[in-house]
């Protein structure tokens, strides 16, 4: 193709025909990659928070059934646990086309890793894609093609939690950490006794589980400092209390 070096304007306006041409045949970049998406459970359920250490906590707010599995590349061997993604699928008449915001709170091992990135939905979120009618014929199909972007996790005004797991005893405290703003994960977490301000490093032992030997004169309230993955730092201040059950939830006064 040859331009005409004698008028620009002329130039300007072949190159917005070419840029015309173009948009009408690929959707214009706006954040969002391919990936696969299914589901799992119950055809309206929660899904599940299991590989996170969250267990039923997925079927009420914040996450309100809104979650998904990942695979590998999203899960992340628990580092992905409350990472937060926008995800819409396009399919006609089936598809909305509008993103539904959904958090991971389980992974999806084995087949799931046949493609690069796959998101295994709760029947409720799966079906919260579909055009108004639409939800059941889009789970009829089983699996999608979607769109997902990584977004900051807002869970309004929840606190961040702490999960005791049922194993803990007076020498070994765990517990599982959710509803953190903003990245979602963290990066280290570190536990100091009750009135001491001498924190040190808990280990992830698995998903959103994080760990420490403690003994008998390492007692609560125990407070947190927590690092997300950008690096910010905040501190839970006497966020489990000394006489902390094992199995229960306990609020901390703030979030990200």
């Amino acid at each position: 193709m040859a331009f005409n070096l004698q008028n620009p304007f002329s130039n300007f306006i072949v190159l917005c025909s070419i840029f015309s041409l173009l948009a009408s045949h690929f959707e214009l970049s706006d954040g969002f990659s391919p990936a696969l998406g299914t589901w799992y459970g119950d055809r309206k359920g929660a899904g599940s928070g299991g590989a996170c250490g969250w267990a039923n906590d997925v079927q009420s707010p914040p996450f309100s059934s809104m979650i998904a599995a990942g695979n590998s590349r999203i899960f992340l061997n628990g580092k992905g646990c409350g990472s937060c993604y926008q995800i819409k699928c396009s399919r006609s008449p089936y598809c909305s086309g509008k993103p539904i915001t959904v958090t991971i709170t389980d992974e999806c091992p084995g087949a799931c890793n046949d493609v690069p990135f796959h998101f295994d939905l709760s029947g409720t979120a799966f079906g919260a894609m579909a055009n108004p009618g639409q939800d059941e014929n889009l789970r009829n199909l089983g699996q999608v093609d979607i769109q997902y972007q990584r977004v900051a996790c807002n869970y309004g005004g929840t606190k961040i939690a702490f999960k005791i797991e049922k194993a803990t005893n007076p020498n070994w405290f765990a517990t599982a950490i959710e509803y953190a703003d903003g990245d979602g994960g963290l990066k280290t977490v570190e536990i100091a006794p009750s009135g001491s301000q001498g924190f040190v490093p808990m280990k992830n032992i698995w998903g959103a589980v994080w760990q420490f030997d403690i003994n008998p004169s390492f007692h609560g309230p125990f407070s947190f400092r927590l690092t997300s993955p950008t690096n910010k730092v905040v501190i839970a201040q006497n966020a489990v209390p000394q006489g902390f059950v094992p199995g229960q939830t306990y609020f901390s006064n703030l979030n990200f």
